[in-house]
Protein backbone atom coordinates (compact mmCIF):
# COMPACT_ATOMS: atom_id res chain seq x y z
CA UNK A 1 0.00 0.00 0.00
CA UNK A 2 2.82 2.74 0.60
CA UNK A 3 4.75 1.96 -2.15
CA UNK A 4 1.42 2.53 -4.23
CA UNK A 5 1.47 5.85 -2.55
CA UNK A 6 4.93 6.57 -3.18
CA UNK A 7 4.40 6.04 -6.99
CA UNK A 8 0.93 7.91 -7.04
CA UNK A 9 3.13 10.91 -5.41
CA UNK A 10 5.44 11.18 -8.31
CA UNK A 11 2.85 10.65 -10.75
CA UNK A 12 0.58 13.74 -9.49
CA UNK A 13 3.24 15.38 -7.86
CA UNK A 14 2.70 16.01 -4.44
CA UNK A 15 4.56 17.66 -2.80
CA UNK A 16 7.57 16.43 -0.82
CA UNK A 17 6.49 17.41 2.81
CA UNK A 18 3.00 16.01 2.06
CA UNK A 19 4.84 12.21 1.59
CA UNK A 20 6.43 12.93 4.73
CA UNK A 21 3.70 13.75 6.69
CA UNK A 22 1.86 11.32 5.26
CA UNK A 23 5.04 8.76 5.93
CA UNK A 24 4.94 9.78 9.79
CA UNK A 25 1.12 9.26 9.86
CA UNK A 26 1.78 5.44 8.50
CA UNK A 27 4.83 4.70 10.73
CA UNK A 28 2.12 5.56 13.78
CA UNK A 29 -0.72 3.60 12.60
CA UNK A 30 1.63 0.64 11.89
CA UNK A 31 3.54 1.00 15.14
CA UNK A 32 0.36 0.95 16.92
CA UNK A 33 -0.65 -2.40 15.43
CA UNK A 34 3.09 -3.77 15.76
CA UNK A 35 2.98 -2.87 19.77
CA UNK A 36 -0.63 -3.58 20.64
CA UNK A 37 -0.56 -7.04 20.92
CA UNK A 38 -2.28 -10.28 22.34
CA UNK A 39 -1.04 -12.26 25.26
CA UNK A 40 -2.19 -15.84 25.92
CA UNK A 41 -2.72 -15.90 29.88
CA UNK A 42 -2.14 -19.43 29.94
CA UNK A 43 1.46 -19.53 30.03
CA UNK A 44 1.30 -17.36 32.50
CA UNK A 45 -0.74 -19.41 35.13
CA UNK A 46 0.41 -20.48 38.58
CA UNK A 47 -3.12 -21.37 40.98
CA UNK A 48 -0.06 -21.17 43.89
CA UNK A 49 -0.57 -17.57 43.48
CA UNK A 50 -2.83 -14.96 44.84
CA UNK A 51 -3.42 -13.09 41.80
CA UNK A 52 -2.99 -17.07 39.92
CA UNK A 53 -0.28 -15.11 37.75
CA UNK A 54 -2.61 -13.15 36.05
CA UNK A 55 -1.68 -9.59 37.37
CA UNK A 56 2.00 -10.38 35.30
CA UNK A 57 0.32 -11.51 31.84
CA UNK A 58 -1.45 -7.62 32.44
CA UNK A 59 1.93 -5.97 33.96
CA UNK A 60 3.28 -7.80 30.44
CA UNK A 61 0.83 -6.54 28.34
CA UNK A 62 1.11 -2.82 28.90
CA UNK A 63 4.82 -2.96 28.93
CA UNK A 64 4.57 -4.08 25.46
CA UNK A 65 2.21 -0.65 24.63
CA UNK A 66 -0.90 -2.53 25.30
CA UNK A 67 -3.66 -5.22 23.97
CA UNK A 68 -5.71 -7.77 24.89
CA UNK A 69 -4.91 -10.65 27.76
CA UNK A 70 -7.02 -13.98 26.74
CA UNK A 71 -7.72 -15.96 30.10
CA UNK A 72 -8.65 -19.11 29.41
CA UNK A 73 -11.33 -21.97 30.80
CA UNK A 74 -10.68 -22.09 34.26
CA UNK A 75 -11.69 -21.17 38.21
CA UNK A 76 -9.31 -18.92 39.25
CA UNK A 77 -9.24 -18.69 43.08
CA UNK A 78 -7.91 -14.66 43.46
CA UNK A 79 -6.89 -13.02 47.02
CA UNK A 80 -5.83 -10.14 45.33
CA UNK A 81 -7.69 -8.23 42.74
CA UNK A 82 -6.56 -7.72 39.42
CA UNK A 83 -5.22 -4.24 38.31
CA UNK A 84 -6.42 -2.58 35.46
CA UNK A 85 -3.64 -1.07 33.00
CA UNK A 86 -3.80 1.38 30.24
CA UNK A 87 -5.01 -0.16 26.90
CA UNK A 88 -4.76 -3.48 27.96
CA UNK A 89 -8.17 -5.11 27.16
CA UNK A 90 -9.11 -8.71 29.63
CA UNK A 91 -11.17 -11.05 27.98
CA UNK A 92 -11.88 -14.53 28.89
CA UNK A 93 -13.44 -17.86 27.30
CA UNK A 94 -16.88 -17.07 27.60
CA UNK A 95 -19.43 -16.28 30.86
CA UNK A 96 -19.26 -19.13 33.43
CA UNK A 97 -16.10 -20.40 31.48
CA UNK A 98 -13.51 -18.06 32.76
CA UNK A 99 -14.77 -17.80 36.16
CA UNK A 100 -12.59 -15.80 38.87
CA UNK A 101 -13.78 -16.01 42.60
CA UNK A 102 -13.15 -14.64 45.74
CA UNK A 103 -10.39 -16.69 47.25
CA UNK A 104 -10.18 -15.86 50.44
CA UNK A 105 -11.57 -18.33 53.31
CA UNK A 106 -14.28 -16.23 56.32
CA UNK A 107 -15.44 -18.49 58.66
CA UNK A 108 -19.07 -17.86 60.41
CA UNK A 109 -19.38 -19.09 63.35
CA UNK A 110 -22.51 -19.30 65.47
CA UNK A 111 -22.34 -19.17 68.96
CA UNK A 112 -24.10 -22.29 71.04
CA UNK A 113 -24.71 -20.57 73.96
CA UNK A 114 -25.17 -16.65 75.23
CA UNK A 115 -22.10 -14.68 75.86
CA UNK A 116 -20.92 -13.89 79.48
CA UNK A 117 -19.91 -10.38 79.39
CA UNK A 118 -16.79 -10.63 77.07
CA UNK A 119 -16.60 -14.18 77.25
CA UNK A 120 -18.24 -16.02 73.71
CA UNK A 121 -19.23 -19.81 73.42
CA UNK A 122 -18.39 -21.46 69.78
CA UNK A 123 -19.56 -23.93 68.10
CA UNK A 124 -16.05 -24.77 66.95
CA UNK A 125 -12.62 -22.69 67.09
CA UNK A 126 -10.75 -22.86 63.78
CA UNK A 127 -6.91 -23.62 63.82
CA UNK A 128 -6.19 -20.64 62.16
CA UNK A 129 -7.41 -18.55 65.32
CA UNK A 130 -5.16 -17.19 67.50
CA UNK A 131 -4.04 -14.71 70.38
CA UNK A 132 -4.87 -10.95 69.02
CA UNK A 133 -6.94 -12.74 65.98
CA UNK A 134 -9.97 -9.87 64.70
CA UNK A 135 -13.48 -10.78 65.00
CA UNK A 136 -16.70 -9.12 64.11
CA UNK A 137 -19.44 -10.01 66.70
CA UNK A 138 -23.23 -10.27 64.84
CA UNK A 139 -26.24 -10.36 66.79
CA UNK A 140 -27.81 -11.67 63.66
CA UNK A 141 -26.59 -12.23 60.20
CA UNK A 142 -26.92 -11.00 57.95
CA UNK A 143 -26.95 -7.88 60.30
CA UNK A 144 -29.89 -5.37 60.23
CA UNK A 145 -27.59 -2.89 59.38
CA UNK A 146 -24.54 -1.94 58.87
CA UNK A 147 -23.67 -0.44 61.84
CA UNK A 148 -24.72 -2.94 64.36
CA UNK A 149 -21.59 -5.54 64.04
CA UNK A 150 -18.90 -4.94 66.68
CA UNK A 151 -14.74 -5.46 65.99
CA UNK A 152 -13.56 -7.20 68.57
CA UNK A 153 -9.96 -9.24 68.93
CA UNK A 154 -9.09 -11.91 70.66
CA UNK A 155 -7.41 -11.87 74.63
CA UNK A 156 -7.84 -15.95 75.31
CA UNK A 157 -9.09 -18.89 73.65
CA UNK A 158 -9.81 -21.85 75.29
CA UNK A 159 -9.68 -24.92 72.72
CA UNK A 160 -11.46 -27.66 75.05
CA UNK A 161 -14.38 -25.33 76.69
CA UNK A 162 -14.86 -23.63 73.17
CA UNK A 163 -15.05 -20.23 74.33
CA UNK A 164 -12.92 -16.97 73.49
CA UNK A 165 -12.16 -13.43 76.08
CA UNK A 166 -12.26 -10.61 73.80
CA UNK A 167 -11.97 -7.12 73.59
CA UNK A 168 -14.22 -5.02 72.18
CA UNK A 169 -13.22 -1.15 72.21
CA UNK A 170 -16.45 -0.22 70.80
CA UNK A 171 -18.93 -2.54 73.27
CA UNK A 172 -19.90 -5.63 73.17
CA UNK A 173 -23.43 -7.15 71.61
CA UNK A 174 -25.43 -9.59 73.07
CA UNK A 175 -24.98 -12.96 70.93
CA UNK A 176 -27.18 -15.86 71.57
CA UNK A 177 -28.68 -18.52 69.43
CA UNK A 178 -29.64 -19.49 67.35
CA UNK A 179 -28.65 -15.91 65.28
CA UNK A 180 -25.85 -14.98 66.90
CA UNK A 181 -22.45 -15.58 65.55
CA UNK A 182 -19.13 -14.55 64.91
CA UNK A 183 -17.01 -13.51 61.22
CA UNK A 184 -13.74 -14.23 60.93
CA UNK A 185 -11.00 -14.42 58.88
CA UNK A 186 -11.37 -11.32 56.56
CA UNK A 187 -10.67 -8.94 59.11
CA UNK A 188 -7.51 -7.74 61.37
CA UNK A 189 -6.74 -5.61 63.87
CA UNK A 190 -3.94 -3.17 63.60
CA UNK A 191 -0.99 -2.83 66.76
CA UNK A 192 -0.18 0.49 66.04
CA UNK A 193 -0.68 3.86 63.97
CA UNK A 194 -0.54 3.98 59.84
CA UNK A 195 1.18 6.96 58.48
CA UNK A 196 1.61 7.96 55.17
CA UNK A 197 4.45 6.76 53.55
CA UNK A 198 5.26 3.54 55.36
CA UNK A 199 6.16 0.37 54.22
CA UNK A 200 5.39 -1.97 57.19
CA UNK A 201 1.95 -2.34 58.99
CA UNK A 202 2.08 -4.05 62.47
CA UNK A 203 -0.83 -5.64 63.16
CA UNK A 204 -2.31 -8.32 66.35
CA UNK A 205 -2.33 -11.52 64.39
CA UNK A 206 -1.57 -12.16 60.78
CA UNK A 207 -2.49 -15.60 60.91
CA UNK A 208 -4.48 -16.21 57.73
CA UNK A 209 -2.95 -13.87 55.71
CA UNK A 210 0.35 -14.83 53.19
CA UNK A 211 2.50 -13.05 51.02
CA UNK A 212 1.18 -11.25 47.88
CA UNK A 213 -2.28 -11.14 49.22
CA UNK A 214 -4.04 -7.66 49.26
CA UNK A 215 -5.43 -5.52 51.75
CA UNK A 216 -7.90 -2.83 52.56
CA UNK A 217 -7.25 0.15 55.15
CA UNK A 218 -10.46 0.89 56.28
CA UNK A 219 -13.23 1.47 54.24
CA UNK A 220 -11.90 2.45 50.53
CA UNK A 221 -12.68 5.88 49.32
CA UNK A 222 -13.90 5.72 46.17
CA UNK A 223 -10.85 6.23 44.80
CA UNK A 224 -10.11 2.93 46.85
CA UNK A 225 -6.64 2.30 45.91
CA UNK A 226 -5.52 4.88 47.77
CA UNK A 227 -6.77 2.31 51.17
CA UNK A 228 -5.37 -0.80 49.21
CA UNK A 229 -2.04 -2.31 49.57
CA UNK A 230 -0.77 -5.68 48.60
CA UNK A 231 1.88 -7.39 50.94
CA UNK A 232 5.15 -8.18 50.12
CA UNK A 233 6.70 -10.22 52.97
CA UNK A 234 5.25 -11.28 56.47
CA UNK A 235 7.66 -10.91 59.32
CA UNK A 236 5.47 -11.91 62.82
CA UNK A 237 3.10 -9.45 63.31
CA UNK A 238 5.18 -7.01 60.83
CA UNK A 239 3.77 -7.01 56.77
CA UNK A 240 6.10 -5.61 54.64
CA UNK A 241 4.39 -3.51 51.44
CA UNK A 242 5.13 -4.10 48.12
CA UNK A 243 4.39 -0.05 47.96
CA UNK A 244 4.03 3.35 50.48
CA UNK A 245 0.65 3.17 52.12
CA UNK A 246 -1.23 6.38 50.43
CA UNK A 247 -3.08 7.47 53.64
CA UNK A 248 -2.96 8.38 57.29
CA UNK A 249 -5.20 5.41 59.45
CA UNK A 250 -5.21 5.19 63.31
CA UNK A 251 -5.29 1.79 65.10
CA UNK A 252 -7.39 3.37 68.09
CA UNK A 253 -9.47 6.41 67.24
CA UNK A 254 -12.42 7.51 68.92
CA UNK A 255 -16.02 5.82 68.61
CA UNK A 256 -17.47 9.18 66.72
CA UNK A 257 -14.59 9.54 64.32
CA UNK A 258 -15.93 6.04 62.96
CA UNK A 259 -19.27 7.55 63.06
CA UNK A 260 -21.89 4.51 63.21
CA UNK A 261 -20.07 1.90 61.02
CA UNK A 262 -17.36 0.72 64.33
CA UNK A 263 -16.37 -2.13 61.70
CA UNK A 264 -14.38 0.36 59.90
CA UNK A 265 -12.02 0.33 62.42
CA UNK A 266 -10.16 -3.34 60.77
CA UNK A 267 -7.82 -3.93 57.98
CA UNK A 268 -9.78 -6.21 55.86
CA UNK A 269 -8.65 -9.00 53.32
CA UNK A 270 -11.64 -7.41 50.98
CA UNK A 271 -11.09 -6.05 47.36
CA UNK A 272 -12.82 -5.92 44.19
CA UNK A 273 -11.80 -8.88 41.79
CA UNK A 274 -11.21 -6.16 39.02
CA UNK A 275 -10.43 -2.50 39.66
CA UNK A 276 -8.46 0.34 38.15
CA UNK A 277 -8.14 4.02 39.18
CA UNK A 278 -7.50 6.90 36.51
CA UNK A 279 -7.25 4.41 33.71
CA UNK A 280 -8.71 4.41 30.40
CA UNK A 281 -9.32 2.73 26.94
CA UNK A 282 -10.02 -0.39 28.39
CA UNK A 283 -12.32 -3.71 27.74
CA UNK A 284 -13.35 -6.35 30.05
CA UNK A 285 -15.13 -9.10 28.50
CA UNK A 286 -16.24 -12.45 28.16
CA UNK A 287 -15.65 -13.84 32.19
CA UNK A 288 -17.74 -14.25 35.51
CA UNK A 289 -17.35 -12.81 38.85
CA UNK A 290 -18.37 -15.06 41.57
CA UNK A 291 -18.50 -14.12 45.65
CA UNK A 292 -19.70 -16.46 48.19
CA UNK A 293 -23.44 -15.08 48.83
CA UNK A 294 -24.51 -18.35 47.77
CA UNK A 295 -23.08 -20.07 50.40
CA UNK A 296 -24.58 -17.77 53.36
CA UNK A 297 -21.31 -16.21 54.03
CA UNK A 298 -19.61 -13.03 53.36
CA UNK A 299 -17.85 -10.37 55.12
CA UNK A 300 -19.43 -7.04 56.58
CA UNK A 301 -17.55 -4.90 54.89
CA UNK A 302 -20.08 -4.20 52.38
CA UNK A 303 -19.01 -1.01 50.77
CA UNK A 304 -19.65 -0.60 47.25
CA UNK A 305 -15.57 0.46 46.25
CA UNK A 306 -15.04 -3.19 46.99
CA UNK A 307 -17.48 -4.45 44.59
CA UNK A 308 -17.18 -6.91 41.98
CA UNK A 309 -15.58 -4.80 39.82
CA UNK A 310 -14.93 -1.16 40.76
CA UNK A 311 -13.66 1.24 38.60
CA UNK A 312 -12.83 5.26 39.84
CA UNK A 313 -12.41 7.68 36.75
CA UNK A 314 -12.29 5.34 34.25
CA UNK A 315 -12.39 6.55 30.40
CA UNK A 316 -13.48 4.59 27.45
CA UNK A 317 -14.15 1.53 29.66
CA UNK A 318 -16.26 -1.00 28.03
CA UNK A 319 -17.59 -4.04 30.06
CA UNK A 320 -19.09 -6.80 28.00
CA UNK A 321 -20.62 -9.77 28.43
CA UNK A 322 -19.54 -9.75 31.77
CA UNK A 323 -21.67 -12.17 34.53
CA UNK A 324 -20.87 -10.47 37.98
CA UNK A 325 -22.80 -13.15 40.70
CA UNK A 326 -23.59 -13.45 44.65
CA UNK A 327 -21.10 -10.56 45.60
CA UNK A 328 -21.38 -9.30 48.88
CA UNK A 329 -21.89 -6.27 48.24
CA UNK A 330 -22.08 -3.87 44.78
CA UNK A 331 -21.65 -5.90 41.23
CA UNK A 332 -20.14 -3.03 39.06
CA UNK A 333 -19.50 -0.23 40.56
CA UNK A 334 -18.23 3.05 38.25
CA UNK A 335 -17.31 6.40 40.03
CA UNK A 336 -16.47 9.46 37.84
CA UNK A 337 -14.88 8.58 34.87
CA UNK A 338 -16.66 9.48 30.95
CA UNK A 339 -17.74 7.66 27.92
CA UNK A 340 -18.16 3.74 29.70
CA UNK A 341 -20.31 1.78 28.44
CA UNK A 342 -21.69 -1.32 30.21
CA UNK A 343 -23.20 -3.95 27.63
CA UNK A 344 -24.75 -7.29 27.67
CA UNK A 345 -23.99 -8.35 31.35
CA UNK A 346 -25.76 -10.43 34.01
CA UNK A 347 -25.67 -8.91 36.97
CA UNK A 348 -27.25 -11.53 39.50
CA UNK A 349 -28.36 -11.92 43.47
CA UNK A 350 -25.29 -9.60 44.73
CA UNK A 351 -26.09 -7.95 48.10
CA UNK A 352 -25.62 -4.45 47.39
CA UNK A 353 -26.84 -2.44 44.14
CA UNK A 354 -26.13 -4.69 40.42
CA UNK A 355 -24.90 -1.44 38.30
CA UNK A 356 -23.76 1.54 40.46
CA UNK A 357 -23.35 4.56 38.36
CA UNK A 358 -22.03 7.72 40.02
CA UNK A 359 -19.99 10.50 41.65
CA UNK A 360 -19.70 12.62 38.30
CA UNK A 361 -19.88 9.83 36.21
CA UNK A 362 -20.80 11.21 32.39
CA UNK A 363 -21.66 10.28 28.83
CA UNK A 364 -22.37 6.09 29.91
CA UNK A 365 -24.45 3.51 28.29
CA UNK A 366 -25.94 0.61 30.31
CA UNK A 367 -27.60 -1.75 27.81
CA UNK A 368 -29.02 -5.00 27.27
CA UNK A 369 -28.02 -6.31 30.74
CA UNK A 370 -29.81 -8.48 32.63
CA UNK A 371 -29.64 -6.90 36.56
CA UNK A 372 -32.00 -9.61 38.83
CA UNK A 373 -32.10 -10.14 42.57
CA UNK A 374 -30.00 -7.60 43.65
CA UNK A 375 -29.92 -5.23 46.83
CA UNK A 376 -31.33 -2.73 43.95
CA UNK A 377 -31.21 -2.60 40.36
CA UNK A 378 -29.31 0.29 39.03
CA UNK A 379 -28.56 2.66 41.80
CA UNK A 380 -28.16 6.37 40.55
CA UNK A 381 -25.32 7.95 42.84
CA UNK A 382 -24.67 11.47 42.84
CA UNK A 383 -24.09 13.86 39.82
CA UNK A 384 -25.22 11.27 37.32
CA UNK A 385 -24.90 12.92 33.81
CA UNK A 386 -25.68 11.75 29.80
CA UNK A 387 -25.89 8.42 30.36
CA UNK A 388 -28.22 6.20 28.38
CA UNK A 389 -29.90 3.19 29.89
CA UNK A 390 -31.85 0.96 27.46
CA UNK A 391 -33.02 -2.26 26.90
CA UNK A 392 -32.40 -3.91 30.12
CA UNK A 393 -34.21 -6.10 32.14
CA UNK A 394 -34.09 -4.97 35.87
CA UNK A 395 -36.20 -7.37 37.36
CA UNK A 396 -36.93 -9.07 41.14
CA UNK A 397 -34.66 -6.69 43.37
CA UNK A 398 -34.92 -6.24 46.70
CA UNK A 399 -35.55 -2.83 46.84
CA UNK A 400 -35.88 -0.72 43.47
CA UNK A 401 -35.66 -0.94 39.56
CA UNK A 402 -33.72 1.98 39.08
CA UNK A 403 -33.22 4.07 42.21
CA UNK A 404 -31.98 7.64 43.77
CA UNK A 405 -32.35 9.13 40.50
CA UNK A 406 -32.27 12.99 40.50
CA UNK A 407 -30.61 14.14 44.04
CA UNK A 408 -28.26 15.64 44.23
CA UNK A 409 -27.25 16.83 40.18
CA UNK A 410 -28.66 13.25 38.21
CA UNK A 411 -29.33 15.83 35.16
CA UNK A 412 -29.91 14.65 31.30
CA UNK A 413 -30.06 10.97 31.65
CA UNK A 414 -32.45 8.82 29.47
CA UNK A 415 -33.98 5.50 30.39
CA UNK A 416 -35.46 3.61 27.90
CA UNK A 417 -37.09 0.93 26.93
CA UNK A 418 -36.05 -1.40 29.79
CA UNK A 419 -38.52 -4.05 31.20
CA UNK A 420 -38.68 -3.30 34.76
CA UNK A 421 -40.76 -5.78 36.69
CA UNK A 422 -41.49 -7.35 40.11
CA UNK A 423 -38.63 -4.83 42.08
CA UNK A 424 -39.33 -4.92 46.26
CA UNK A 425 -40.07 -1.19 45.89
CA UNK A 426 -40.53 1.14 43.03
CA UNK A 427 -39.83 0.44 39.63
CA UNK A 428 -38.26 3.28 39.06
CA UNK A 429 -37.23 5.87 41.92
CA UNK A 430 -36.62 9.36 41.50
CA UNK A 431 -35.94 11.43 45.23
CA UNK A 432 -35.26 14.93 43.92
CA UNK A 433 -34.04 16.68 40.88
CA UNK A 434 -34.33 20.61 40.28
CA UNK A 435 -33.26 20.63 37.04
CA UNK A 436 -33.25 17.04 35.52
CA UNK A 437 -34.54 16.80 32.17
CA UNK A 438 -34.21 13.69 32.09
CA UNK A 439 -36.29 11.01 30.06
CA UNK A 440 -38.11 7.66 31.05
CA UNK A 441 -39.57 7.20 27.56
CA UNK A 442 -41.26 3.75 26.56
CA UNK A 443 -40.64 1.13 29.12
CA UNK A 444 -42.51 -1.82 30.41
CA UNK A 445 -42.98 -1.21 34.46
CA UNK A 446 -45.18 -3.74 35.77
CA UNK A 447 -46.05 -5.54 39.38
CA UNK A 448 -43.22 -3.73 41.70
CA UNK A 449 -43.50 -2.48 45.11
CA UNK A 450 -43.08 -6.99 45.84
CA UNK A 451 -41.99 -6.73 49.55
CA UNK A 452 -44.56 -4.12 50.95
CA UNK A 453 -47.88 -4.63 48.46
CA UNK A 454 -49.50 -1.10 47.99
CA UNK A 455 -46.34 1.37 49.40
CA UNK A 456 -44.40 2.02 46.06
CA UNK A 457 -45.82 3.15 42.78
CA UNK A 458 -43.95 2.02 39.35
CA UNK A 459 -42.97 5.10 38.95
CA UNK A 460 -42.69 7.45 42.16
CA UNK A 461 -41.39 11.50 41.48
CA UNK A 462 -41.15 12.03 45.15
CA UNK A 463 -39.63 15.55 45.78
CA UNK A 464 -38.21 13.92 49.22
CA UNK A 465 -34.65 15.05 49.43
CA UNK A 466 -35.17 18.34 46.94
CA UNK A 467 -37.46 19.95 44.49
CA UNK A 468 -38.64 17.18 41.60
CA UNK A 469 -38.79 18.55 38.62
CA UNK A 470 -38.66 18.80 34.44
CA UNK A 471 -39.09 14.95 34.43
CA UNK A 472 -40.56 13.73 30.72
CA UNK A 473 -42.61 10.33 31.23
CA UNK A 474 -43.65 9.52 28.12
CA UNK A 475 -44.72 6.19 25.94
CA UNK A 476 -44.51 3.80 28.57
CA UNK A 477 -46.42 1.01 29.46
CA UNK A 478 -46.85 0.34 33.43
CA UNK A 479 -49.37 -1.96 34.64
CA UNK A 480 -50.63 -4.57 37.87
CA UNK A 481 -51.20 -7.60 36.16
CA UNK A 482 -51.33 -9.96 39.24
CA UNK A 483 -54.38 -11.38 40.62
CA UNK A 484 -52.83 -10.53 43.94
CA UNK A 485 -51.92 -6.19 43.25
CA UNK A 486 -48.37 -5.45 44.91
CA UNK A 487 -48.36 -1.70 42.46
CA UNK A 488 -50.74 0.13 43.62
CA UNK A 489 -50.38 3.25 41.79
CA UNK A 490 -48.48 3.35 38.44
CA UNK A 491 -47.45 7.52 38.19
CA UNK A 492 -47.47 9.51 41.25
CA UNK A 493 -45.83 12.66 42.03
CA UNK A 494 -45.63 14.05 45.68
CA UNK A 495 -44.52 16.69 47.52
CA UNK A 496 -42.51 16.11 50.41
CA UNK A 497 -40.29 18.30 53.29
CA UNK A 498 -36.65 18.38 53.73
CA UNK A 499 -34.84 20.11 56.67
CA UNK A 500 -37.88 22.04 57.68
CA UNK A 501 -38.13 23.17 54.07
CA UNK A 502 -41.14 22.28 51.82
CA UNK A 503 -40.04 20.46 48.46
CA UNK A 504 -42.53 20.58 45.41
CA UNK A 505 -42.42 17.58 42.59
CA UNK A 506 -43.99 19.75 39.82
CA UNK A 507 -43.16 20.90 36.04
CA UNK A 508 -43.43 17.59 34.68
CA UNK A 509 -44.63 16.20 30.91
CA UNK A 510 -46.67 12.88 32.09
CA UNK A 511 -47.91 12.06 28.20
CA UNK A 512 -48.59 9.20 26.01
CA UNK A 513 -48.30 6.06 28.71
CA UNK A 514 -50.68 3.59 29.06
CA UNK A 515 -51.95 2.29 32.63
CA UNK A 516 -53.75 -0.36 33.91
CA UNK A 517 -54.48 -2.67 36.97
CA UNK A 518 -54.37 -0.02 39.68
CA UNK A 519 -56.13 -0.19 42.80
CA UNK A 520 -55.55 2.76 43.96
CA UNK A 521 -54.86 5.32 40.90
CA UNK A 522 -53.36 5.31 37.64
CA UNK A 523 -51.65 8.20 37.76
CA UNK A 524 -51.74 10.52 41.28
CA UNK A 525 -50.50 14.34 40.58
CA UNK A 526 -49.83 17.08 42.88
CA UNK A 527 -47.50 19.57 40.63
CA UNK A 528 -50.04 22.69 39.29
CA UNK A 529 -47.58 23.27 36.74
CA UNK A 530 -46.99 19.65 35.48
CA UNK A 531 -48.40 18.67 32.55
CA UNK A 532 -50.69 15.58 32.20
CA UNK A 533 -51.76 14.61 28.66
CA UNK A 534 -53.01 12.15 26.46
CA UNK A 535 -52.56 9.23 28.88
CA UNK A 536 -54.74 5.75 28.65
CA UNK A 537 -55.87 5.37 31.94
CA UNK A 538 -58.65 4.91 34.33
CA UNK A 539 -58.19 7.03 37.13
CA UNK A 540 -56.46 10.18 36.91
CA UNK A 541 -55.72 12.09 40.43
CA UNK A 542 -55.31 16.05 39.66
CA UNK A 543 -54.54 18.88 42.03
CA UNK A 544 -57.24 21.50 42.92
CA UNK A 545 -56.41 23.67 39.80
CA UNK A 546 -56.63 21.11 37.14
CA UNK A 547 -54.22 21.83 34.14
CA UNK A 548 -54.87 18.99 32.44
CA UNK A 549 -55.91 18.19 28.83
CA UNK A 550 -57.07 14.17 29.55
Amino acid sequence: MFNKYLQNCKKYKIAKEEVIKFSLFFLFIFSFYLFSIDIDAKKYINYDLPDCGLQKAIDECFSSGGGTVKIPEGVFKLRRGLLLKNKVNIEGSGIDKTILIYGKEIFKINVNKKNEGNKIFLEYIPEKMEIGSAIVLCRTFPPSWYGEPRPAYIKEINKEEKFLTVEAPYGIVELKPPDGCIIFGDSFYLERDIKKGDTEIYLKSTSTLKEGEEIAIGEPPNESLLAHSFIKEIKGNKIILESPVSIDFKAEPKSEELGNKKINVLIWSVFPLIHGANVEDIKISNLTIKGTVGKNLWTTQGRYTVAGIHIYNGKNIVIEKVKVTEWHTDGISLQEGNNCIVRDCEVIKCLGNGIHPGTGLKNTIIENNKIIENGQGIYFCWHNSGHIIRNNVIAKNRSHGIGGLGNPGDVNNLIESNHIYENGAAGIEINGGKKSNNQIIKNIIENNSKSQPGKFPGIMIYASSEDAMNYTIKGNIIRDTQNEKTQYIGIEEKNGKYRDKPTFADFNIIEDNELIGHIKADIIIVGQNTVCKNNKAEKIELPVKEKSEN
